[in-house]
């Protein structure tokens, strides 16, 4: 009997155990900012952890606490996850600036170009990020390759007009509006959108990230 438990278990026991599911959490879970941030990331990581989006979300969760080397991994699994995918890189650019590594930034967005160089709307996203963190020259530089990809997206140039405002460069501003117009002239929407950049000194709209 013994040696035929031990050969019917044998396979059991060679298998690899299955990731426990994360299950509701107590209040008490979040009582410490940063606890909660770890748990909550490793929880989410637990059910799938393989979209290369989420996996740069995570890293910037672990960089918001401190913990650089998990970053990094959460990163490099998401560029191996889809290394083609330029809102990968404007997520991963996205969590280093505001982490206060802007280098590490201004590479990860060159890195989004190089792959995924039809990206305008990611290249708009990114330069409306590097916009807002003072990088105004490598702001203009990928917003003009964001808009040479389109010019007749008046929402992607509207949008990046809309953060010359909040920036109070509003020369450049004028100049993004101005193609926004010759884009879309007749569109309604586009004209209230640069009323309102105006009226919400810049503030990013409800739409905005």
């Amino acid at each position: 009997m013994r040696a035929f438990l031990a050969t019917a278990l044998a396979p059991a026991l060679a298998l690899p155990l299955l990731a426990a599911k994360p299950g509701p959490a107590e209040p008490s879970a979040f009582k410490d900012p940063k606890a909660a941030l770890l748990m909550a990331v490793e929880n989410a990581r637990s059910i799938e952890g393989k979209d290369s989006r989420m996996l740069a979300e995570y890293g910037r969760a672990y960089l918001a606490a401190g913990d650089r080397a998990k970053a990094e991994q959460a990163f490099a699994a998401a560029v191996k996850s889809d290394a083609k995918d330029g809102e990968t890189y404007r997520l991963i650019g996205y969590a280093w600036l505001r982490a206060g590594f802007k280098a590490e930034a201004l590479k990860v967005f060159a890195q989004m170009q190089a792959m995924d160089p039809k990206a305008k709307n990611a290249f708009t996203k990114a330069a409306v990020l590097l916009q807002d963190a003072g990088e105004t020259a490598a702001a203009d530089a990928l917003m003009e390759k964001a808009w040479n990809l389109d010019r007749g997206d008046w929402e992607n140039v509207a949008e990046y007009g809309r953060a010359c405002v909040r920036a109070k460069r509003l020369d450049a501003a004028a100049t993004w509006f101005s193609r926004a117009t010759q884009a879309a002239p007749k569109e309604e929407r586009m004209w209230n959108e640069i009323a309102l950049a105006y009226a919400d000194q810049g503030t990013p709209a409800r739409t905005s990230f």
